[in-house]
């Protein structure tokens, strides 16, 4: 016990101290640095407007980019990158989502290894060379993904509830994309791809660790003095609420049911985004605690578990309630899921459960601005989400400020029971 309250303090501690530095680079990046010391480690994320809400009608041609970022350059080949990040203790990775394609690096900061690890990193970033032979390979391993996620109901439920809850907004397909759209991708396609979205003002790049600020400028610029300047992309229209309620069964040969239940969400800069995140904490964000597990598990013991959470992306996510149950009891989970929810919508919490709900958020939060890596993320959404400087600093005394009536009026302006998805595959 007297470990954690001692890593406790630190944490805090490190989040008090925490001074989150911000400008633009000359070609127009984003820049949002914080130094920490201790460990002689920089992380770096670049976060670029590139993912899978930019392929258009090519489904999966973003995360095909992503993939390939990294395999050659005007100047070397996969191996001889591999190596290069290797030599030096160096981790390079990429990831696309539905709103922003990721570049990740993270490097000892000893100048020598420093250098190195920066001169790969620009070069991959900056003078990618794309190749049929891995692009083939690419296509390869994500027709085997598509494959296989038609024998995952738990997928299958996943991928129709995006096409429910956003129809033609450009987040409702898949961010792998189809057998179709993958098969007709090519080379030409993700350099356009990459010609349009990796440039400087696209960008938004997160550094965190033990360098000074005028060395975190010295590396953006680096960056992004490498990339075109281009254009920013132009924001994609706000996903819009249901028009009507939608019962959706998917047939699937097992013995459990996959329930899903929700309907269009926030962004980060929603006028009611703290007392939903506070509120969703307490109704099924909290695990077994939560409001919606002791209904579904602990009374009716008709799940494992129950959960709801909130996707909070760029032009709007969803909210879902989620759970897995026996095919019999899929209409009964169906009911008491729906039922609590609007118990939860047109009645304020007693104050017990706004407390525990508020201390268990705020006792947790330090630890997850403990790491470099958290950090790192945080900073990221930050920039990419235009939230302001202050989110970190100010996060917990907007949670502490938060009311029953609060939580209550913003789930009543939000959730509309006339209007949700009920989605089911088993």
């Amino acid at each position: 016990m007297r470990i954690l309250v001692l890593l406790l303090l630190f944490a805090s501690s490190a989040q008090a101290k925490l001074d989150i530095q911000h400008w633009t680079t000359p070609e127009g990046a984003k820049v949002f640095f914080a130094q920490t010391k201790g460990l002689p480690i920089l992380d770096i994320a670049l976060n670029f407007d590139a993912a899978a809400s930019r392929d258009g009608d090519q489904f999966g041609l973003a995360s095909l980019t992503s993939a390939l970022l990294g395999t050659a350059t005007e100047y070397h080949n996969e191996e001889q990158i591999i190596n290069a990040f290797e030599a030096v203790g160096a981790q390079f990775s990429t990831s696309s989502l539905k709103d922003m394609s990721i570049v990740s690096l993270r490097t000892l900061t000893r100048q020598s290894i420093l250098k190195k690890s920066l001169d790969t990193f620009t070069e991959v970033i900056t003078q990618p060379s794309f190749k049929q032979k891995y692009l083939t390979r690419e296509k390869r391993q994500t027709l085997r993904s598509i494959e296989a996620g038609k024998q995952s109901p738990a997928n299958i439920a996943s991928l129709a509830f995006d096409k429910a809850v956003f129809v033609d907004h450009p987040y409702a397909h898949p961010k792998i994309g189809t057998q179709k759209s993958i098969n007709k991708i090519s080379l030409q396609d993700l350099e356009q791809h990459y010609q349009q979205f990796y440039v400087a003002k696209n960008l938004t790049i997160a550094l965190v660790g033990d360098i000074s600020k005028v060395k975190a400028k010295q590396i953006a610029r680096q960056i992004s003095h490498g990339l075109n300047v281009g254009q920013k992309a132009k924001a994609n229209s706000i996903v819009l609420p249901l028009e009507q309620s939608q019962a959706i069964h998917i047939e699937f040969p097992s013995k459990q049911t996959h329930l899903l239940i929700g309907q269009a969400g926030i962004n980060r800069s929603h006028p009611d985004y703290y007392p939903l995140y506070l509120g969703n904490h307490i109704f099924g964000g909290s695990g077994l605690t939560s409001i919606l597990s002791d209904e579904i598990r602990e009374k009716k013991g008709l799940a494992y578990s129950a959960y709801s959470y909130f996707t909070k992306m760029q032009s709007n996510g969803f909210f879902m309630m989620r759970m897995q149950t026996k095919n019999d009891q899929a209409n009964e989970a169906k009911n008491i899921a729906i039922e609590t929810l609007k118990n939860f919508r047109n009645n304020a919490i007693d104050a017990q459960k706004l407390q525990d709900g508020k201390d268990n958020i705020i006792g947790g939060f330090a630890l997850e601005t403990a790491s470099n890596a958290n950090i790192l993320t945080y900073l990221s959404i930050i920039g990419f989400y235009d939230l302001p400087l202050d989110y970190l600093s100010s996060f917990t005394d907007k949670i502490k400020d938060i009311s029953a009536q609060d939580i209550q009026k913003a789930y009543e302006r939000l959730i509309d029971m006339d209007k949700l998805i009920i989605l089911s595959v088993g």
